[in-house]
């Protein structure tokens, strides 16, 4: 373990910036855990929970090997968070049925078949087997056993007071303004409260993030994408776990409501919900679950999600900035990433080879882009 003497400062507390001050203090760093706002109050407790890495990867390569690894960590990296911080994040290991309503997206879900793992083709009366209140409309469908789901806001509230708890320095409401740097290489921020300064500078700034790196040459190509998302309740539960089709997921929650999400906008910095567009979610959730048409309305909501043009996060050095390290644009699939990116990022802030190659991941990529 290293000792408290090495410090990081990590741009950005929502999950992704939390899950990385969590591994390095636990690695014995201390860490600064700095947010323009309260944290975890974007993206990160916007989001249903859903742990998809498989039913939202269509294709093989670097980013589906990155959600499997995280999936295969994050049992035990929420049982470790429970533990400490002693909140439960609610892990639930339901399994997600992905349904085909059409025939175009039933060949597609079938051309996943000879390169996903841990994946099954199920016939339209095994599927309603599994879970009764579905359409019979459908034309059967894939299971994914191993994508489980997690409560975000119960996940925010635990890695928070786990972070309290390890001695992770948390300060809220305190944006920062720019990256310092000295003789070529990032040491510190500037902040409303002073400079500050540490022998690692981690940015997870989500779609926030570009500014901050443009000053240094860095043009990372981040945008906002508006998920609008639903809470629901029946008077019985309908749903054992958590049903996806083609534009709409249904997630229960231990609660008894259920998130139904969610939309994808690019519509800048606006996070309002619009009638029109929680409209048509609604109605196609009803097509999946007939019974949610007499549901109760709980809430909505909108997160802006930090995407990027080619669907991958950024995660590394850059050679335009020595001294930073990056980890944004996760997109839709930052709680899904989190244990991995957290692990990765504490290997390389230690000097360690990464489990996997970040080389698909690299911030010098932009001009590929």
């Amino acid at each position: 373990m290293n000792s408290r003497s090495t410090s990081a400062i990590i741009i950005g507390g929502g999950i992704i910036g939390c899950t990385i001050a969590w591994e390095l203090t636990r690695s014995g760093i201390q860490c600064t855990l700095l947010d323009k706002g309260a944290l975890n109050q974007e993206a990160s407790t916007a989001a249903a929970g859903m742990l998809g890495a498989q039913v939202e990867t269509h294709q093989p390569g670097a980013f589906y090997e990155l959600c499997r690894l995280s999936q295969r960590l994050y049992r035990e990296w929420s049982e470790e968070i429970h533990q400490i911080s002693a909140i439960s994040p609610q892990y639930i290991t339901q399994g997600i049925l992905r349904a085909a309503l059409h025939a175009d997206d039933e060949q597609e879900l079938k051309s996943r078949l000879p390169w996903i793992q841990d994946a099954e083709w199920l016939s339209t009366s095994e599927m309603l087997a599994l879970e009764a209140g579905l359409s019979h409309n459908i034309l059967g469908g894939l299971r994914f056993a191993q994508d489980h789901q997690i409560h975000p806001v119960q996940l925010a509230k635990a890695l928070q007071a786990g972070l309290r708890k390890l001695g992770c320095e948390i300060r809220e409401w305190t944006p920062v303004f720019g990256l310092i740097e000295r003789q070529g290489r990032i040491e510190g921020v500037r902040t409303a409260e002073g400079s500050l300064f540490a022998d690692h500078v981690i940015i997870c700034a989500g779609a926030w993030g570009s500014a901050l790196t443009e000053p240094l040459g860095l043009e990372l190509p981040l945008f906002p994408v508006k998920g609008q998302c639903i809470s629901v309740r029946t008077e019985a539960p309908v749903l054992r776990g958590t049903v996806f089709t083609q534009g709409c997921y249904i997630v229960p929650k231990l609660d008894g409501s259920m998130i139904i999400g969610a939309t994808q906008e690019e519509a800048g910095f606006n996070k309002r919900c619009h009638v029109n567009v929680i409209s048509d979610l609604f109605a196609r959730a009803v097509k999946l679950l007939p019974s949610l048409d007499q549901a109760e309305l709980v809430s909505t909501w909108a997160g802006l999600r930090p995407g990027t043009r080619d669907g991958l996060p950024f995660m590394g050095t850059s050679s335009h900035a020595p001294g930073l390290t990056i980890a944004m644009g996760h997109y839709r699939n930052g709680i899904l990433l989190a244990p991995a990116t957290g692990r990765l990022i504490k290997q390389l802030i230690l000097g360690e080879s990464t489990e996997i190659d970040l080389t698909p991941f690299s911030p010098d990529r932009t001009k590929a882009i």
